[in-house]
């Protein structure tokens, strides 16, 4: 089942992480997954090494870019993220912060951060876009 569907069938639902990382994974994951693989391929330098390094960084963002959404809607103001703060809670969506609370969900992100940079280990100067992202990503503010 895609990641949107189990989206909208999980509202007023209590997930486990497991579940909820497996929701993020093939939604807003399997889309920053995507686009790394077909930028790598496309660079005609994808050994499957580089690749299987790339998909941990991808995985490990593309759950961090969730996690933090779900922090900044119940930190950030309305102003700031460009949708109605607390739209998550209010609507009764699983989110991190629910789940873990909201100090270990800041911490999770930063976890996963460092998954991400770690696994761009192999990498030379080249990869510094992708360290950056992974890095803003749990920064932003919206």
């Amino acid at each position: 089942m895609g990641g949107q569907a189990i989206d909208l069938g999980s509202v007023g639902l209590k997930l486990d992480q497991a579940a909820l990382e497996y929701m993020h994974r093939h939604k807003t994951g399997a889309l920053i997954e995507a686009s790394v693989r077909l930028g790598a391929l496309a660079s005609g330098q994808a050994d499957q090494a580089r690749l299987d390094a790339l998909q941990v960084y991808a995985r490990a963002v593309g759950l961090a870019f969730q996690v933090q959404d779900d922090i900044l809607d119940v930190e950030s103001d309305t102003a700031t993220l460009g949708k109605r703060q607390g739209a998550d809670i209010a609507r009764d969506k699983p989110t991190y912060p629910a789940l873990l609370g909201l100090d270990a969900a800041k911490g999770y992100a930063l976890e996963l951060r460092d998954q991400a940079l770690a696994a761009l280990s192999p990498f030379d100067a080249a990869a510094e876009p992708l360290r950056e992202l992974a890095r803003y990503i749990v920064e932003r503010r919206h």
